[in-house]
């Protein structure tokens, strides 16, 4: 590309100049306004003639040369390799006449410079041309007319100089194309790792997004008769705990490169973490089955026995497109979702995005759209479960449950919205609500003549790591004049852990300002026992799966008084969740459970439902 834009330069200026020199010798012929005779005028008209043609050659094949064709442009060296001897050719002839006339040799010093300077050969070639060049005119020149030492020492002179500056321009060149040269394989390099994904080596979403939609926009009908499949190694979290990172990599990396043999040809690539995306055909078998199922079975396989001591798996979760106007990302979204539905599900590693899914995933979707929209327009609300003394049935407290009433949805119970924001580290934005609403209903109750009782709250582990907690706390106490101890702080048992620190010293210092920390869902989690040492709670709110089918699983019983033997003996107080049956409640209360929770007293209600209740008298106050 350079060498032909740099013929079109030369090969201009060429033509340009000998259109001058021949309009000058012509009006001198015409004329004859000249000492020169008329055969030398003609001599060097034709001269210019022959170049000026050479010229125009050069610059028709360096325009043609610009669009890269291999052939073209060796077909253009060699143009610009007959244009040169034919410009040295000139050069000589030129000077030769110039020398009979007893006048200076500058032709041919044009051209030598002209030649060896700007068609920058190497230092080489330019040496030994320009040395034959200058022996020839010279052995020419003396062979007419003896040489004068004058002559000698500027030709000799004349070469030199053509010499190194043709040396000199050839290095500067070199410099410069080792220098586009290591921009080039540095932009081929950030090129590559653009698309690349650092711990496996395949390729990243970038590649697999260009991949798809070259697919999609070369193939239509290929594109809808194939399938986005988005894998995930289940428990890869063990792994890496039991190996270490370096291992773990390694792993992944093992898995990646398994996935693009097995799934040759098709794009394949890590989408984050332990999970990957592949988009390959949908094809039937003979049998029924599809292909690219049994080559999920055959990399579950080898995940499965990789080892022994840590129970691996794959789930994959697939999406079909329906047009070809489906975005990638859409589709891996999907794909994604229909693998999240089945993480829990032991015995299903395999699920495709339906209709259902459909619906689910808009639902879920809206909750993220529309958690900012529903604070500020107040569709969320706080509905207060009652919570009772085992000793007499009184009302001691509640504990304050959100529910989203929604113009589109109607009412959303939390199941339908809280995980989705845990998920989408949302959850935050929703509890600092519940918190600052919570405090001004305490606030505004002895106005109303309602009795002002304890509430407990819920909070996520991620509300310690998305928010300021304790000053959110601090702030709207202090704002509403409220007594802290009417507020309770809830804590799921499954959101703890030993090596959450930060977690850990948050709850330390709202313990020390007098806050009573309560650990919520007892025994649902893995590490009860662990936790009841690191963590220093107020009160254990015994888990309501203890209660399921209590009538018939008699194991409840010696479970549930242990427990509560426990608490005591650690100096922890008691709540039981999920209290639907009188039998239930009996037995808690023989066992020495303090506080009781459950429909057998109340389900989650409004505040105003609650007020009502009170005035009734149907909830006795301690």
């Amino acid at each position: 590309m350079d060498n032909a834009r740099s013929g079109i330069v030369i090969s201009i200026i060429v033509i340009i100049l000998e259109f001058f020199m021949i309009s000058y010798v012509t009006y001198h012929i015409i004329v004859g306004s000249t000492s020169r005779s008329l055969l030398w005028l003609v001599q060097h008209l034709g001269a210019f003639f022959v170049l000026l043609s050479s010229a125009t050659v050069l610059y028709i094949q360096s325009k043609r040369n610009l669009d890269g064709n291999q052939k073209r442009r060796i077909f253009g060296k060699i143009i610009r390799i007959v244009f040169a001897i034919i410009s040295l050719i000139f050069g000589i002839y030129i000077s030769y006449l110039d020398y009979l006339k007893g006048e200076q040799a500058f032709v041919f010093t044009t051209m030598e410079i002209f030649i060896f300077g700007i068609l920058l050969w190497r230092p080489a070639v330019s040496l030994a041309l320009s040395a034959i060049s200058c022996l020839f005119f010279y052995f020419l020149c003396s062979s007419a007319v003896p040489a004068s030492f004058a002559f000698k020492m500027n030709l000799f002179t004349v070469w030199l100089g053509v010499f190194v500056s043709s040396a000199v321009r050839f290095q500067q060149k070199f410099l410069e194309a080792k220098k586009s040269e290591h921009i080039e394989n540095l932009n081929t390099y950030l090129g590559e790792v653009a698309v690349t994904d650092e711990t496996t080596g395949i390729g990243n979403l970038l590649a697999f997004r260009n991949r798809v939609g070259e697919i999609r926009t070369g193939n239509p009908s290929g594109f809808l008769r194939s399938i986005f499949l988005f894998l995930n190694v289940s428990n890869f979290s063990s792994y890496n705990e039991k190996h270490g990172f370096d291992e773990g990599s390694q792993f992944l990396s093992s898995i990646a490169h398994t996935l693009t043999y097995t799934f040759t040809g098709d794009p394949v690539a890590r989408f984050s973490d332990d999970h990957f995306i592949v988009f390959t055909r949908n094809d039937k078998l003979e049998d029924g089955s599809f292909g690219f199922q049994r080559k999920l079975e055959s990399i579950r396989r080898k995940i499965v026995v990789a080892d022994n001591d840590v129970k691996l798996g794959l789930k994959v979760g697939a999406y079909i497109p329906e047009d070809v106007s489906c975005h990638t990302n859409t589709a891996c979204d999907f794909a994604r979702y229909a693998c999240d539905s089945i993480r829990k599900k032991y015995d299903v590693d395999y699920c495709e995005y339906t209709t259902a899914s459909a619906e689910d995933f808009a639902r879920r979707q809206y909750v993220i759209n529309n958690i900012d929209k529903a604070i500020k327009n107040g569709y969320i609300h706080i509905y207060y479960q009652p919570v009772v003394l085992s000793k007499n049935k009184e009302l001691c407290g509640f504990e304050a449950l959100a529910r989203w009433i929604d113009p589109k949805y109607g009412f959303m119970p939390p199941y339908a919205f809280i995980s989705t924001l845990e998920e989408y580290r949302q959850i935050h934005k929703l509890d600092a609500y519940i918190v600052k609403k919570l405090c001004e209903d305490i606030l505004e109750a002895p106005a109303k003549g309602i009795p002002v009782l304890p509430i407990s709250i819920n909070f996520s582990r991620l509300d310690f790591e998305l928010m300021d907690v304790e000053n959110l706390l601090e702030e709207c106490i202090e704002k509403n004049n409220i007594d802290k101890n009417l507020i309770h702080i809830e804590v799921t048992e499954s959101a703890l852990s030993q090596n959450d620190k930060n977690l850990q010293e948050t709850l330390r210092r709202l313990k020390g300002k007098n806050y009573s920390l309560w650990l919520d869902d007892f025994g649902s989690g893995y590490s009860g026992l662990n936790i009841l040492k690191e963590y220093d709670f107020d009160m254990m709110k015994i888990d309501m799966a203890f209660l399921r089918n209590f009538s018939s699983t008699p194991k409840s019983r010696p479970i549930l008084k242990n427990i509560v033997t426990l608490a005591k003996d650690i100096g922890m107080h008691t709540l039981s969740e999920g209290v639907e049956t009188e039998e239930a409640f009996e037995f808690l209360r023989e066992i020495g459970c303090e506080r009781i929770q459950g429909y057998l007293f109340g389900k989650p209600m409004p505040k105003d439902e609650i007020v009502s209740k009170i005035k009734k008298g149907e909830f006795l106050i301690s």
